[in-house]
């Protein structure tokens, strides 16, 4: 694993958050606002884009080819809901009328010259989120995750909801509150989520909620089943249940501990993985990253999974511990394939998120800003290629490694660029090129 370019940002006192892809553009948050850059070229795409509102976890739809992006803001923002603030001042502890705390909607179809749409205010705000595409109703929905962590003018405890957005794709301007569904898991921070990753071939979503992990039903994305989770799992071990990711083939789903303490990744600690299956919820195994970080702060973070055929790959961050490739292709057996700890100039790496995206990794730094990685050879072409990457909303199930009637009839039809069965269903929720799918087997294996 070997880095292939940098685009580093060390503005004093800027965290650097999560990251999203739509073609060749990337949008990296920052608890400061957002910055825009091309995949291609490795270019920033104009200035920095200040609009105060921690986290400001981002995500990308395009409908019509109008870009649009969405953040995550779960620090009150003194008139938020319709000015961006260019300084850190605008966060706020004495909410009235002009506090806001929601998700922000942008038009990125500029890149270069974003405007600023909409604010939807939700209660206890936004701390992350996720999006459904719902085609069949011409909109977006968005699962917004939150817990009484702020101080709100609408977050009372224990809150124990999600709230969720519809974002007409005509008309994103009018996007609105249309549900506040209930969930059921011990209290932590009040009773809430942190993070909910949906995976829409299967219909289900692996919601991580501070205090244990669920498994819901979203067969109708409008109305998910909060109360009644298909798993719920849970380890005392477990300090706080901070974010998953399913396998490409449905099979399991890797929970992720945020390790809430001085922990540093040393055996035993806090701050692992832990593997379960999906269709039952059994246990497979657990991971730490054999590289403790000395005295520094070190645990697992946000990732995804690399989406080739034959092999678990999970890319992840790790604070201090820097990003990680960890393979579970035996769920009973997950190793560390390969890392980056980033330890120079400009300053030592605390990596926040790291998502592999068409053949590269890219990792947003909270004090360097993005690092790219090679993870094989650059001119070698590993997993598929998609047209977008918004690491929590999963669109496409790839063929187990057990599935071969699936594979060789993806080899019958590779020279047509054509599939069929329930590989042609799965178009509806979103096109996989010839050229992705003749890289997903050649790195089958």
């Amino acid at each position: 694993m070997r880095i292939d370019y940098s685009l580093n940002d060390t503005t004093s006192g800027r965290t650097h958050s999560d990251i999203a892809f739509w073609d060749n553009i990337a949008v990296a948050g920052n608890y400061d606002g957002f910055r825009v850059f091309n995949t291609d070229t490795h270019l920033q795409l104009g200035p920095a884009f200040l609009c105060r509102g921690p986290q400001n976890d981002v995500s990308l739809w395009q409908h019509n080819g109008r870009l649009l992006l969405f953040q995550s803001i779960d620090t009150p923002q003194t008139n938020g809901e319709t000015v961006c603030s260019q300084n850190r001042t605008s966060d706020t502890t004495a909410c009235g009328t002009a506090c806001f705390e929601g998700i922000r909607i942008f038009d990125l179809t500029n890149p270069s010259a974003p405007v600023y749409l909409k604010g939807v205010y939700t209660q206890c705000g936004s701390h992350t989120h996720t999006l459904v595409p719902d085609p069949a109703n011409n909109r977006l929905l968005i699962y917004v995750s939150s817990y009484p962590a702020s101080t709100g003018p609408l977050c009372v405890s224990p809150h124990a909801k999600i709230s969720i957005v519809s974002v007409p794709l005509d008309a994103p301007e009018t996007a609105s509150v249309i549900a506040t569904p209930t969930i059921d898991a011990p209290p932590y921070i009040g009773v809430g989520c942190h993070d909910i990753t949906v995976f829409l071939p299967i219909h289900k979503a692996a919601a991580s909620c501070q205090s244990e992990g669920q498994i819901w039903d979203i067969s109708d994305p409008a109305n998910p089943d909060t109360l009644h989770p298909l798993v719920r799992v849970d380890d005392p071990n477990v300090n706080f249940w901070h974010s998953a990711e399913f396998t490409w083939d449905g099979q399991y789903v890797v929970f992720d501990d945020e390790a809430q303490g001085n922990f540093t990744c040393s055996p035993g600690q806090p701050g692992q993985i832990r593997i379960y299956r999906v269709s039952d919820g059994q246990f497979m195994s657990q991971f730490m990253i054999p590289r403790p970080q000395g005295s520094l702060y070190c645990s697992v973070h946000n990732g995804n999974l690399i989406p080739v055929a034959g092999r678990y790959l999970l890319v992840a961050a790790w604070y201090y511990g820097g990003t990680s490739v960890i393979d579970f292709t035996n769920p009973s057996s997950p190793h560390e394939i390969a890392y980056y700890d980033a330890e120079g100039s400009p300053t030592a790496g605390e990596a926040w998120s790291a998502y592999w995206y068409n053949g590269k990794i890219y990792t947003n730094d909270i004090r360097r800003g993005q690092d790219v990685f090679n993870f094989v050879l650059p001119s070698s072409t590993y997993g598929a290629t998609f047209t977008h990457l918004n690491a929590q909303t999963q669109e496409d199930l790839l063929p187990s490694r057990r599935a071969k009637p699936v594979l060789s009839r993806v080899l019958r039809h590779r020279h047509r660029g054509a599939l069929t069965g329930r590989w042609a269903r799965q178009e509806r929720h979103r096109r996989v090129t010839a050229r992705a799918r003749a890289s997903l087997l050649r790195a089958r294996g």
